[in-house]
């Protein structure tokens, strides 16, 4: 019987975080500690709704008060790999999924993230292995296949990018992250028309995301042609290594310095001239305060 109550209760702030009430999940996460101070769950779980509220510091408290109690909590180190992999700390988040994937080989979500780590340092190919092992294990997960549809069109191949585009689109045709995944993909596929389309539906599904409403914004100003034009040069720099990359902007400023300098004031022009259209399109003023992401 008592097991029952106090599964009930964990049950309850699961489902207060569900519902985004995060003030009353965390008061009957703080009671559920205080109640069952032995069970690590609670600790990890109260970590979870910090991360949910980016509350990084709290998060990380708050899994690790977890960990000290079970080192090989499955919540708290999911929570703690998500709150490293957030803060964009790369170096941390990276040696925490390596642990965790030690600890449970098996949970396809530190793959995931491994391979978003990869997207960010430019390592199309091991991202690409990475997302193949997490789909390995779960391979029914809409956003793991949007995720691997951006990496395909990141590697050039478009033919399955858009067929597994598709797949993720039938398993979950209403989710505004997978769409904002498949944008990416379409941009990158030059598809801006589709980009446009699949923003269009991720600001209608979650309007109040400060990130795709600025994704949004940007895939406007590409549908100027100009402005595309101007970008070729940083597309074809993505494809290198960021090393690569800056070495051979550095070359190029040294040997062409002048037409280095008059690119920069002619994709600056390009940048603010469709900008400030688009802000006067959706908006109806050329001046508009910044979105910052959460």
């Amino acid at each position: 019987m008592n097991e029952s109550v106090q599964y009930s209760q964990f049950e309850r702030v699961v489902q207060l975080l569900d519902w985004n009430r995060y003030q009353d999940s965390i008061n009957e996460a703080e009671a559920y500690i205080q109640m069952y101070p032995e069970d690590p769950d609670g600790f990890a779980l109260l970590g979870k709704i910090y991360l949910e509220m980016d509350e990084y510091k709290k998060a990380l408290h708050w899994s690790q008060e977890a960990l000290k109690m079970d080192p090989e909590n499955p919540l708290a180190w999911e929570v703690r790999a998500g709150t490293l992999y957030t803060q964009q700390d790369w170096k941390a988040a990276r040696k925490a999924i390596e642990e965790a994937i030690s600890l449970f080989p098996d949970n396809s979500y530190y793959y995931f993230l491994d391979g978003n780590i990869y997207n960010q340092q430019g390592k199309f190919r091991q991202a690409e292995k990475c997302f193949e092992d997490a789909l390995r294990l779960d391979s029914y997960n809409a956003l793991y296949i949007a995720n691997y549809s951006y990496v395909q069109s990141l590697l050039g191949n478009k033919e399955l990018s858009v067929e597994t585009e598709k797949q993720s689109l039938e398993l979950e045709p209403d989710n505004p992250l997978i769409f904002l995944y498949l944008a990416w993909a379409a941009d990158h596929r030059d598809d801006h028309e589709k980009a446009l389309t699949f923003l269009e539906n991720a600001v209608r599904l979650d309007p109040d995301n400060p990130q795709t409403r600025n994704e949004y914004l940007e895939i406007l100003q590409k549908q100027y042609k100009f402005y595309r034009l101007v970008l070729l040069p940083s597309k074809m720099f993505s494809k290198f290594r960021p090393w690569v990359a800056l070495l051979l902007w550095i070359f190029l400023w040294i040997v062409f310095k002048p037409l280095v300098l008059l690119f920069i004031i002619i994709y600056a022009a390009a940048h603010w001239s469709t900008k400030l259209i688009v802000n006067y399109k959706v908006f109806g003023k050329v001046f508009v305060r910044n979105i910052k992401n959460k």
